[in-house]
């Protein structure tokens, strides 16, 4: 039995607000015009207070300069004829209106970068029983901001929000800053604020500006966003693996020449950088108008990594280079196969640092019939090679029974038929025969063993370029190393 009286009840309490409802939208319509300025002199400017929530910041666009926030534009000012007293209307004391029937300040963001200009969603309006209107519209902004990238990925921006009235004066809308409740430090609403993934929020000042344009007043608001990159991402990967590179690349230096990989390793780093490099170029702008550390870190890297890969190229020749094609100079052995060693605390098996000697080559010794033409462990005999015992040979039996003898009965030409038989014998010719052969061997072994000592200096030559090279690529990256870190402001921060 009550449930119907509840009902009716309840129906008839509702009834009785919306008739109060309309009956306060119609009275405040009387005399209301949303075009009019809600003063009631019209040399007085309408005060509004501005407050930005800002909730996300979504996107920051280094290359186009574009950062995207999501933020609640809260705009709060007075209109004198929205007033009432709760009690005549069943105590009612906020009533929310569409956007379009009441006056509203054009307040837009000046450096907005967003096709439409304003993106802010139309909402409906709250007037309260005091005559405060409060409108926040939501909007996805995209401001845009000029970018200092001269420390990255070690750097931190400073963007700023730029509003004002698109046509009313100072005189006719004074713009404020409402900052109630809030420090100095951050004067924009961090209630609902969502943290970014990679930039740190520092601080978000305001500041009023008031400027003169043709003799009229012309407020402006800025809200300042200081952000910071966070860099463990490009740290890890970027700079550690492109320094991880270069200190390969310098170990490519030790390295022997005959390994194949030695040069493979150079022009697989050098292109490795480029890569890194290509990376950098897609998030720098191109109309920069500084040189960012990180660009000329890899650049420098690049560099030195195209010298070394030239080093590298020189280093193999002068391996495999012989006495036949390329003459060793006296300076060269005294630069590369003395000094240089020395200096770069390098030795030689079975040589000691000692001033120049003179390379010169050792001529093959004369061959005396008596005597022997090597010496060391290729020493022969010291017997003398033609002294051939005359019973192993009867040439006074030869002489006797040449046609010569036979045809000759005279004793006077004897001894020259003797000594020319002795010369022409078969076994003077055969020695003969073996001791050019064994002199051409000889020439032969010098000759072997010179070419061989020559390419075992170019070998060493070799070596001690790879050392000098070393220690002059591994100066230059740390140099460019501590060059980056000391240029930089904030690297471990």
């Amino acid at each position: 039995m009550l449930r119907p009286f509840f009902c009716w009840a309840l129906c008839i309490h509702y009834l009785s607000a919306s008739d109060h409802e309309y009956r306060l939208i119609q009275d405040l319509k009387v005399g209301h015009d949303p075009v009019e300025r809600p003063v009631s002199n019209h040399r007085e400017a309408v005060d509004c207070q501005i407050r930005i929530l800002l909730q996300q910041l979504v996107d920051v666009d280094e290359k186009n300069q574009v950062v995207t926030l999501v933020i609640w534009t809260q705009m709060t000012w007075h209109d004198y004829k929205m007033r009432w007293d709760p009690i005549e209307y069943g105590n009612i004391t906020t009533l929310q209106v569409p956007s379009g029937s009441l006056w509203k300040p054009d307040v837009l963001l000046f450096n907005t970068a967003d096709e439409h200009f304003d993106a802010s969603f139309p909402v409906n309006m709250a007037v309260r029983h005091t005559g405060e209107v409060l409108m926040a519209p939501p909007s996805i902004v995209r401001m845009s901001c000029t970018f200092d990238l001269t420390y990255f990925p070690f750097d931190d921006q400073v963007c700023y929000l730029k509003f004002g009235s698109w046509t009313y004066t100072g005189n006719q809308v004074d713009l404020r800053i409402d900052n109630s409740g809030l420090s100095e430090k951050n004067q924009m609403d961090l209630r609902y604020y969502v943290p970014n993934g990679e930039w740190e929020l520092i601080a978000t000042p305001a500041e009023r500006v008031a400027n003169e344009f043709h003799g009229e007043k012309y407020v402006e608001l800025y809200f300042r966003m200081h952000i910071k990159r966070r860099t463990l991402y490009y740290g890890l990967n970027w700079v550690v693996p492109s320094v991880l590179i270069s200190l390969s690349n310098v170990l490519g230096f030790t390295l022997p020449t005959e390994c194949g990989e030695k040069l493979t390793l150079q022009i697989t780093n050098l292109l490795a950088v480029l890569v890194f490099l290509g990376m950098v170029s897609e998030i720098i702008p191109p109309s920069s108008e500084s040189i960012p550390v990180i660009v000329a870190f890899f650049s420098t890297s690049l560099l030195l990594l195209g010298l070394s890969t030239i080093c590298t190229v020189l280093v193999i020749n002068v391996h495999f280079r012989n006495p036949r094609t390329h003459k060793l100079s006296k300076t060269m052995r005294a630069l590369f196969l003395e000094w240089l060693p020395w200096l770069l605390l390098m030795t030689r098996p079975g040589r000691k640092f000692a001033k120049l000697r003179r390379y010169t080559k050792r001529q093959p010794e004369e061959v005396e019939p008596g005597g022997s033409f090597l010496s060391g462990e290729f020493s022969m005999t010291k017997a003398p090679l033609l002294a051939v015992p005359e019973e192993t040979y009867d040439w006074q039996e030869t002489v006797r029974n040449s046609p010569e003898s036979r045809r000759s009965s005279t004793m006077s030409h004897q001894p020259r038929l003797m000594a020319l038989a002795y010369e022409n014998t078969p076994l003077r010719q055969e020695l003969r025969e073996v001791i050019s052969l064994l002199h051409d061997f000889k020439e032969k072994l010098v000759e072997d063993e010179l070419e061989e000592e020559c390419q075992a200096d170019y070998k060493y030559i070799a070596m001690t370029l790879d050392r000098l090279f070393l220690f002059l690529f591994s100066a230059a990256y740390v140099s460019t190393v501590l060059a980056m870190v000391t240029a930089t402001p904030r690297v471990f921060v």
